[in-house]
């Protein structure tokens, strides 16, 4: 099954662009147009990466980003920020972001950095499914 990525940018020409090329890809795309919607979409679905843009209407990126790395449900989800605003990065890693490309981005680099947090990713998962068996297994260890 393919990852799913959620586009969060509140220009259409870049959620598309990005819609059609991470589809090309092999990724399962969903797209949000600012930082209420995309708090939403974490809430519901299944999602193995955010790309989040930085300057946004309403909630820009950084606190959207905040406020998803502070919620029990969508903490774990990694989210990259887009940014054109270098100032703003120090921020942006405060906010809990996993990693960051600049605007304009170059479409393979930000395809590297998917896949190199989507590996991260997915080792982790396979180390928590790991230590939820063991612990499974320990409680049917006689006690002594």
């Amino acid at each position: 099954m393919a990852d799913t990525v959620l586009v969060v940018d509140d220009e259409e020409y870049v959620r598309e662009l990005l819609k059609t090329f991470l589809t090309e890809m092999g990724y399962q795309v969903i797209v949000a147009s600012h930082g209420e919607e995309a708090l939403d979409l974490a809430k519901k679905e299944s999602l193995q990466v955010i790309i989040l843009d930085v300057k946004m209407p309403g909630i820009d990126g950084i606190e959207t980003c905040r406020r998803l790395k502070s919620d029990g449900g969508t903490c774990v989800i990694p989210v990259i920020v887009a940014t054109a605003l270098r100032e703003t990065l120090p921020a942006v890693l405060d906010a809990g972001a996993n990693d960051f490309v600049t605007k304009p981005f170059h479409l393979t680099e930000l395809l590297t950095r998917i896949r190199s947090i989507l590996r991260v990713k997915h080792l982790t998962d396979e180390l928590e499914r790991a230590c939820a068996y063991i612990k499974e297994l320990e409680k049917e260890l006689p006690r002594h």
